[in-house]
């Protein structure tokens, strides 16, 4: 049973507010929302394993057994990753679902992704320790325990092996090792892992942003907030694994779509001008997104002012939170001029310093999703409002993966 299996343990009581099941998408995320595997599409691991469960204040409770060497021990909480991670990321809180700071999807690079779907050894228990920082800073501490010290030592040799540049700090005689992987646009990305291992127990601790990787100074400070959090065994959830628990059934996954169906129903209506790409719409008084609070999803955007975000929920009324908080921004936009399609997908439509613009909203069932342009020279041709709404539309109802 793998790291990302024993996780699970800590959502046990997170998800037992989602009692009905709506569709069967969401019906299958409700089922495998206590055995978190894996998205790879838009939201990922990371991703998966902090946007689903109740908005509570995140306990302290310590884990069993010692740690060899437990001197020195302090929690890793938020204020340790606010002096750790100083002129890189800031404003750390614990999660908490629907948190303004947000919590939604993340980029995985390749090999962090392949990390994920290693074989594992087995531990006894653990618990995790969850964090948003400012500008869609998320952190995540995962500890493992495992039946001896060897176990253990071979589970950390082999961690992150698919990475290659990891380097190592030694920290008061414990080894650290570092993996950092430079986002490849200014989404939000998982960027950097911590792992350490000390006597029969295991920390790794992940950190994605919009900041890139971290600078030296940082990840120093970090890893030694890293040997001293497993050290003193203090975390936000623990668990306990149950040995013949049945396998875990993968997070079902959001299905691919074609952007070239949107660029046709835009049928050319864009910004006159090169500008920044960009998966959030850069729309005036909408700051609410998609994704957040989302059990997966996936975006992209072009240069010329076109965005798309779908979000995959694990129940419908989760959804609607999402898709009210963003309607409830664009009704109450002076500037915008808001109204329901044929179809229910509602339609925003603004003129700024930039130029036109437009959003259109859809919700269908567990999912979310959102088309924007910004800065086009005039208003949309005749018939791409429609175009565009039936394409959002068939995007929500295909079916998870």
């Amino acid at each position: 049973m793998s790291d990302l299996d024993r996780l699970d343990r800590a959502f046990e009581s997170l998800t037992r507010d989602l009692a009905h099941a709506p569709s069967p998408g969401a019906a299958a995320a409700v089922t495998t929302a206590r055995r978190r595997r894996r998205t790879r599409v838009g939201a990922v691991a990371l991703a998966a394993l902090v946007v689903v469960g109740a908005g509570v204040a995140a306990p302290r409770l310590h884990m069993s057994g010692d740690v060899a060497g437990g001197a020195g021990g302090a929690p890793l909480d938020a204020a340790a990753l606010e002096a750790a991670t100083q002129g890189w990321l800031t404003g750390w809180e614990p999660w908490e679902r629907y948190s303004p700071k947000g919590g939604g999807g993340f980029a995985l690079p390749a090999c962090f992704a392949t990390e994920d779907g290693r074989t594992k050894e087995p531990g006894t228990g653990g618990g995790i320790s969850r964090f948003l920082g400012d500008d869609f800073a998320i952190g995540q501490a995962l500890f493992t325990d495992y039946p001896d010290a060897a176990t253990a030592q071979e589970e950390q040799e082999a961690a992150y092996g698919a990475c290659t540049g990891a380097t190592t700090i030694e920290v008061d005689g414990t080894e650290v090792r570092h993996v950092a992987v430079a986002p490849s646009d200014a989404d939000t990305a998982m960027t950097d892992v911590w792992t350490t291992q000390v006597g029969a127990r295991r920390l790794t601790f992940e950190v994605g942003g919009r900041a890139g990787v971290a600078p030296p100074d940082v990840v120093d400070r970090v890893a030694e907030a890293v040997v001293a959090g497993l050290r003193s065994g203090e975390v936000q959830e623990s668990f306990e694994d149950e040995p013949d628990a049945p396998a875990a059934v993968q997070v079902p996954q959001l299905p691919e779509v074609m952007d070239s169906d949107l660029t046709d129903a835009l049928a050319g209506w864009r910004a006159s001008t090169r500008r920044d790409a960009s998966g959030v719409p850069n729309a005036p008084c909408l700051s609410v997104e998609a994704s957040e609070g989302a059990l997966a999803s996936s975006s992209s955007g072009t240069p010329r002012g076109v965005t798309w975000t779908l979000g995959g929920f694990t129940d419908e009324e989760t959804a609607r939170h999402t898709a009210d908080r963003m309607l409830e921004e664009v009704r109450g936009c002076a500037d915008m001029t808001v109204r329901t399609l044929a179809n229910g997908t509602i339609l925003a439509t603004y003129e700024d310093d930039d130029g036109h613009g437009a959003v259109w909203l859809g919700a269908v069932g567990d999912r979310v999703g959102v088309v924007a342009v910004d800065a086009a020279p005039g208003p949309a041709p005749e018939g791409v409002d429609e175009a565009v709404a039936e394409v959002l539309d068939g995007w929500l109802q295909l079916p998870w993966r």
